[in-house]
């Protein structure tokens, strides 16, 4: 009974961690993945406010290069990005939206920061 279990548990966790497999991307990656939810992974080269308070967290170069971009728009109460800044690795999940060519993440909730990595 006990090797049953430890199987059985053993399976569960390989399928999960599989799937959220599948379902990370890099940073890089995310424009193969336009109108499709994803978690995106990568590295912020800068976080910059809009005189119109619009936050725009470029990930591996810096804008117009960014090869993505997470946005937390005015009026988008509770999202705390105060400790994301150049070189955090951030983890989010979205829908993948693109926007005049680049691929974005519209953040509106706090859960969908998934992970900041100071180094």
């Amino acid at each position: 009974m006990k090797t049953k279990l430890i199987i059985i548990v053993f399976a569960v966790c390989s399928f999960v961690l599989s799937v959220n497999a599948q379902d990370t991307v890099s940073s890089k990656e995310a424009k193969d993945f336009i109108g499709q939810v994803k978690i995106v992974k990568g590295i912020v080269a800068s976080v910059f406010v809009s005189n119109k308070n619009t936050v725009l967290i470029n990930f591996d170069e810096v804008h117009p290069n960014a090869t993505f971009v997470a946005v937390v728009k005015p009026g988008t109460s509770g999202i705390d990005y105060s400790e994301i800044k150049k070189g955090t690795i951030l983890t989010l999940n979205g829908m993948i939206e693109e926007y005049k060519g680049k691929p974005e993440i519209i953040i509106n909730e706090q859960s969908q920061i998934i992970s900041i990595e100071n180094p």
